[in-house]
């Protein structure tokens, strides 16, 4: 049975097997307990390497538009630590001062949602 969906002008069809815009989301791995923030902390801290959480911060406050402020971004941090996904050291220089990198599981973590966000885009086509 195929209905003309009115708001875009394609029709669709009830048969799933004959879209071709289905997407089998079985074949990622994509953790569903983080919240985008903390997917954002971890695009950082691979990109940056080893930071600090004012490091982080800074970042941060230049990608969203309002003020980051320390019990949002330590809280989150340190529920990655917990998750296995970021380290936290102390660093050698300044044992006050904290340093944060990814796991192995991080950075697994942050190549499927690339993955999938390359997918989902269709960059992978090219």
């Amino acid at each position: 049975m195929t209905a003309s969906d009115s708001s875009n002008g394609t029709e669709s069809s009830d048969d799933d097997s004959t879209d071709t815009r289905s997407i089998d989301f079985s074949s990622y791995n994509l953790p569903t307990d983080l919240t985008a923030f903390q997917v954002h902390l971890l695009w950082l801290i691979y990109r940056l390497g080893p930071a600090e959480g004012v490091d982080l911060q800074d970042a941060l406050e230049e990608l969203y538009p309002e003020d980051i402020n320390h019990g949002r971004l330590y809280p989150s941090l340190d529920r990655m630590v917990d998750s296995m996904l970021v380290n936290k050291q102390t660093k050698e220089s300044d044992n006050r001062r904290k340093e944060y990198t990814l796991t192995g599981r991080g950075e697994w973590v942050v190549e499927e949602y690339c993955d999938f966000i390359d997918e989902m885009v269709g960059l992978g086509n090219t």
